[in-house]
């Protein structure tokens, strides 16, 4: 381990930092980091954060890249070391060293040694005439040379292949409040852009857009309050993700009509779960424009970054779920949690209705539709509660206190981003308890 006890030793340091952050440039794309302008620093910290977990702020790379000038070199702490080697393909920091020692002992001394062939008169007499010798070993050599060619070029086209820059997404300005027009760029895009149709975004909002060969920047208009991840595809096949992120100051009421995608409509409700304001009435709803006599639902949100971990938390909300009215029959209540990477969600229906219902946790998916999870079935018209556990993503979700699935999923949810109660027509929300198991922090929206 190289120890920074000395001046020697933090010279030593700082140069194998400048090494590694040449290949950082290298890997990103740019090698003159010195010509970068404040973007690069912003997009290289988005996909550091994407590729290893850990958050570099841009300010944080220039300090490491010199771009920003201190009276003594700026040498970061060992996990952002990691982050940086990993980045380039290493395993962390010590792994890099490691490498860069290698190459530095590397010597001509060490090469093996060559003995000389000494040839005695007798084997010279022995040797087979050159005449017939001549031409096969001409071919031979003819032939092994052509092999050596032929490797060469075969290397030489995969590591071109290889070489080639990924198409990726990168969102300019993943952050908003309600609504927000988000902006997002596709790097590389113009190396492949003879295949273009074969690219589309899905913008997380039931919304798509097939890309053509002319653009790499493309505008979406989100207006609903939540967590979004918006894919990029070709062919079908996701590339790339990119969160999206619009948060709301408390709770939130927005409407929308079944088959109609053109629109949403936000409800004005100043005081709503304040004051006894549990709900939204039909009066309330008709005035933002929605015609009441159709299939509707009506979303309470609240966004915003809570501080709690969306892998060891419990959920508890008590609601009322519409009573049966003009398009509504299954009185449908839908609870999800916003995570950093992916949600959990609940989709429960009248007993007759679990065809339509659904459950997420994380990666974990169930349908009604494929496997008619009969746990899903329950009439909340006159009121129940629905209770989500995670504790080291073991997920236990609970419907009138009743356990009614378990299950352990894989990919972390991380940080919760807000809550999101949805109802088929008119419905009611009478408490909302959510808190992180490790810490005690509750959250901002409990009533």
């Amino acid at each position: 381990m190289i120890t920074m006890e000395n001046g020697q030793d933090k010279a030593s340091n700082l140069d194998l930092l400048d090494r590694c952050c040449q290949l950082v440039a290298d890997t990103y794309g740019k090698p003159d980091s010195q010509e970068w302008p404040n973007g690069d620093f912003v997009r290289l910290s988005h996909i550091l954060y994407k590729k290893t977990q850990v958050q570099i702020s841009p300010n944080t790379l220039k300090r490491i890249f010199g771009k920003i000038k201190t009276d003594a070199r700026y040498y970061p702490q060992k996990a952002t070391r990691d982050a940086l080697a990993q980045y380039v393909g290493f395993k962390d920091w010590d792994k890099f060293i490691g490498s860069q020692s290698s190459e530095r002992q590397v010597s001509i001394a060490e090469q093996p040694a060559i003995r000389p062939i000494i040839v005695t008169p007798t084997e010279v007499a022995t040797f087979p005439s050159s005449r017939r010798q001549f031409p096969f070993r001409k071919l031979l050599s003819a032939v092994f040379a052509l092999l050596l060619i032929a490797i060469a070029a075969w290397r030489g086209f995969v590591f071109w292949q290889n070489k080639q820059p990924a198409v990726t997404l990168f969102c300019k300005n993943p952050e908003g409040g309600n609504p927000h027009s988000a902006v997002f760029v596709l790097r590389n895009f113009s190396q492949v852009s003879e295949l273009s149709n074969e690219y589309s975004i899905d913008f997380g909002d039931n919304d798509k857009m097939q890309l053509n060969a002319r653009d790499s920047v493309y505008s979406h208009y989100y207006e609903v309050p939540g967590r979004y991840f918006a894919v990029l595809k070709k062919a079908g096949i996701a590339l790339d993700t990119v969160p999206v992120f619009l948060h709301t100051n408390g709770w939130t009421a927005t409407a929308n009509m079944m088959y109609d995608t053109t629109r949403v409509y936000p409800i004005e409700a100043p005081d709503l779960f304040s004051n006894g304001h549990n709900s939204i009435s039909v009066n309330e709803i008709a005035r933002a424009g929605v015609d009441t006599n159709r299939t509707f639902f009506v979303n309470f949100i609240n966004t915003h970054l809570t501080g709690i971990d969306g892998d060891n938390f419990e959920l508890l909300v008590d609601v009322k779920a519409s009573p049966p009215r003009p398009g509504v029959r299954c009185s449908q209540v839908r609870l999800t949690v916003f995570g950093d990477s992916s949600n959990h969600m609940v989709d429960i229906m009248k007993p007759g209705c679990v065809h339509w219902s659904k459950l997420q946790f994380s990666e974990l998916r169930k349908d009604g539709r494929s496997e008619g999870p009969d746990f899903l079935g329950a009439d909340l018209t006159t009121g129940g509660t629905i209770g989500m556990k995670v504790v080291n993503r073991r997920a236990t979700l609970l419907i009138n206190g009743r356990e009614v699935y378990q299950s352990t999923y894989n990919k972390a949810l991380r940080h919760i981003y807000g809550l999101d109660i949805m109802f088929a027509g008119i419905g009611t929300i009478r408490s909302v308890r959510l808190k992180d198991l490790k810490t005690g922090k509750v959250f901002a929206g409990n009533f």
